[in-house]
C-alpha cells in the first residue's frame, strides 16, 4: 500500500463533502462558482485535488464552457458494484505508524499465537526498518486494532496477551457465503445506512477470492430505478442524527455559517423519487417545528438526554407527518385533491397497483372501465406535482383546495413544451 503525500489526506470529511456533492450531482458549477459559493480558490484547488486523488481515473471528467472549466461525474447508474462515493470515506487521515501497525501486528499473529505487546515489541524490528515503534505508541495501536474487531486480548495476572481474532467465516459453506454477498448488495443500495455494507460485502468478496478462491462472476440480480448513490456522503450526518432518535437525545446541529440549532428529532424522511433526506424536528431556541435537509447540515451531536415533555412533545409531532406527501404542510390545515386517472386496467394494471402503492394511504375507486377516481387530504397538495406528472397523460386533477395545483401543472407543461419543443 503507498502512502500518498500528506497534503491529499482527508483530515476533515466536510472539507471534500460539498464539491464532492456539487461535482456529482450537477456537474456545471466552475472554480468561480465555488468561490462565489464562500470556498476560497486555494481550498477549492487543495479540495479538488484530493478528490481526484482517491477516485479512478475518467471518474472525474472535464469540460470547457469558453474559458472556464467544468468538472463532472461518468457514472453508469446501472453500476451497483462500486460506489466510489463511498469509497471517500475510507481515506481518512493516517500515519505510518497507522499503516505499519496494521499489517505488522497481524503478520506476527498470524500463525495463532498470543503475545505480549513487549513481545511484538521485540518482534516488528524483524519486518521493518524505517518507522520506530515505542511501548506507549504500539499499546494506542493495539487498543485501535482490538477496538476495530482485528484483534482480541485477554488479561492474565498483571500480563496482557494479543491474538488474531477468530475467522467468522469458517463455518459458512461456499453457498452460504454466496447467499450472504447477494444479501448485502441488496441491502447497501436500500438501507438509509448504506456505508457499512458496502465496506462488509467489499471484505465479504476479497475473503471469498483470497481464501475460498471462489470465483465471484455473476449476472447482475439487482435493478434499482431510483438508487441515490450520493447519500452516501451524508451517511455519517444521518447514522448521529438516527443516534439521537433511537437514545432520544436532543441534537445540536451546524449549518454552515448560520447559528446552531438545538433540535429535538422526530423523525427521518427519505424522498424516494429525487434521493433528498430531511430531519424533521422541533427547534428548542425558536419553539416552533422546523424541517432541515440533511445535506445541509455541516454537523451534528448528541447533546442531553429529553425530559418527558419533550418527549410527549416529539410522539405527538409523528402524527403530523402522516398528514405531508413529504415534508411541506405541516402546519396547515388539511385540503383535499382529486385526481382522475385513466389507463387500461387490464393491460397497464401495473398503474393501479404504482398508485396503490405510493399514494399515501390515499381513496382510490372505480367510477368505469378505464377510469379511476383518486382522493387523499393533506397540508399541502402542491407537492404532489412531481407524482402527479410522473404519469403523463394518464393523470388530471380535478380538484385542489386552496391551492392553485392545476394552474401550476399547466403553466409547468406549457414551459417544458417552449423550452424544448416537444415533451
Amino acid at each position: 500500500m503507498a502512502l500518498r503525500d500528506s497534503v491529499l489526506l482527508i483530515r476533515d470529511y466536510e472539507n471534500i463533502r460539498q464539491i464532492l456533492r456539487d461535482i456529482y450531482i450537477f456537474g456545471c458549477f466552475t472554480r468561480d462558482d465555488f468561490i462565489d459559493m464562500g470556498i476560497s480558490g486555494r481550498k477549492y484547488d487543495n479540495e479538488q485535488r484530493r478528490i481526484s486523488a482517491y477516485l479512478p481515473d475518467k471518474f472525474i471528467q472535464k469540460r470547457r464552457l469558453d474559458k472556464k472549466v467544468l468538472l463532472y461525474c461518468s457514472y453508469q447508474m446501472q453500476d451497483s458494484e462500486k460506489n466510489y462515493l463511498g469509497d471517500t470515506f475510507r481515506n481518512k487521515s493516517f500515519t505510518a505508524l497507522d499503516v505499519m501497525s496494521f499489517f505488522f501486528v497481524q503478520q506476527i499473529l498470524a500463525d495463532g499465537q498470543e503475545i505480549t505487546a513487549a513481545e511484538l515489541l521485540d518482534l516488528i524490528p524483524n519486518y521493518n526498518n524505517s518507522v520506530v515503534f515505542t511501548k506507549d505508541n504500539l499499546r494506542v495501536k493495539l487498543d485501535e486494532l482490538d477496538e476495530k474487531g482485528y484483534i482480541e486480548y485477554r488479561k492474565e495476572g498483571r500480563s496482557v496477551f494479543y491474538k488474531l481474532v477468530d475467522d467468522i467465516w469458517k463455518d459458512f459453506s461456499d453457498s452460504e457465503l454466496s447467499d450472504l454477498g447477494l444479501y448485502l448488495e441488496f441491502l447497501k443500495n436500500v438501507s438509509p445506512i448504506e456505508i457499512p455494507y458496502y465496506f462488509l460485502e467489499q471484505k465479504l468478496h476479497l475473503y471469498m477470492q483470497c481464501e475460498r478462491k471462489m470465483n465471484l462472476e455473476r449476472n447482475k440480480v439487482f435493478a434499482f430505478k431510483h438508487n441515490h448513490l450520493f447519500n452516501s456522503l451524508d451517511n455519517d450526518v444521518l447514522l448521529e442524527i438516527l443516534r439521537g432518535c433511537t437514545n432520544k437525545y436532543s441534537l445540536k446541529i451546524q449549518m454552515g455559517d448560520k447559528k446552531d440549532m438545538n433540535v429535538l428529532p422526530v423523525q427521518i424522511i427519505h424522498d424516494s423519487t429525487y434521493g433528498r433526506q430531511y430531519l424533521c424536528c422541533f427547534d428548542i431556541d425558536r419553539g416552533k417545528q422546523s424541517v432541515i435537509r440533511v445535506d445541509k447540515i455541516v454537523t451534528v451531536s448528541c447533546n442531553k438526554k429529553i425530559d418527558e415533555d419533550e418527549n410527549n412533545l416529539v410522539q405527538g409531532m409523528k402524527n403530523y407527518f402522516d398528514e405531508c406527501w413529504c415534508t411541506s404542510g405541516v402546519n396547515e390545515n388539511l385540503k383535499e385533491i382529486v385526481i382522475e386517472f385513466r389507463f387500461d386496467d387490464v393491460e397497464e394494471a401495473y398503474i393501479l397497483r404504482r398508485i396503490k402503492y405510493e399514494g399515501h394511504g390515499g381513496e382510490i375507486r372505480k367510477i368505469q372501465n378505464g377510469v379511476f377516481e383518486y382522493r387523499i387530504k393533506l397540508g399541502d397538495p402542491n407537492e404532489m406535482i412531481p407524482w402527479i406528472r410522473s404519469f403523463g397523460e394518464r393523470a388530471r386533477v380535478l380538484h385542489s383546495d386552496g391551492k392553485n395545483t392545476i394552474e401550476t401543472i399547466a403553466s409547468d407543461w406549457k414551459k417544458a413544451v417552449k423550452n424544448y419543443e416537444s415533451i
